[in-house]
């Protein structure tokens, strides 16, 4: 027997999302839009502000339907989502106070995510050390100094071809390195990358 759209688990609902079918996204609508406008009204404690922030959300959810993982944990993703949407409320209104709990569980959740950083970033610049010589040298100007694989080239009188295989297996090196903290590693790129 078929299960109807609002039987569905949310996986199956955003894969029809991603077809386009509105009837998918109203169901997923149905399901959060009140959960996470009563999250969001226990801390911002303004009804039209709170309603705001949800509908945003949830529109957001279905401008980015396409580029969202398959396999999101749909709840906790809207949540987390949320949580910061209300932050960005709560600076905006300044005038209003944050109510201690949410402002604890914020501010353990930043020092968390600045020490989990400081080690992060402890450990990219110890790999980075134990790489040779030359690679870290054409690594740091890659991507610190940000110079161009000809750049880099010219000024280390190296082939081109050298300065890019020292590149590829320096991120190779990280990647392997650094898998375990694969969540940070991708910010870790971007960063040194772009």
């Amino acid at each position: 027997m078929r299960l109807t759209l609002p039987e569905q688990s949310d996986v199956l609902l955003l894969q029809e999302c991603r077809k386009d079918n509105t009837r998918a996204y109203d169901v997923l609508f149905n399901r959060y839009s009140g959960k996470l406008y009563y999250y969001a009204l226990k801390y911002i404690r303004n009804e039209a502000q709170a309603e705001e922030a949800m509908m945003d959300l949830m529109f957001w959810l279905w401008d980015k339907r396409h580029q969202l993982d398959p396999d999101i944990q749909l709840a906790p993703y809207l949540f987390r989502a949320m949580k910061h949407a209300v932050i960005k409320v709560l600076t905006r209104h300044q005038t209003e106070t944050l109510p201690l709990d949410f402002a604890h569980e914020t501010a353990v959740e930043d020092a968390a995510n600045r020490l989990r950083e400081n080690e992060l970033s402890e450990l990219y610049h110890e790999k980075l050390n134990s790489l040779s010589q030359q690679r870290q040298k054409v690594f740091r100007l890659s991507r610190h100094d940000d110079l161009s694989h000809a750049e880099i080239a010219k000024e280390m009188n190296l082939s081109l071809f050298t300065v890019k295989n020292h590149i590829k297996a320096s991120l190779t090196f990280f990647r392997t390195e650094l898998k375990d903290y694969i969540d940070i590693t991708s910010v870790i790129i971007l960063i040194f990358i772009s």
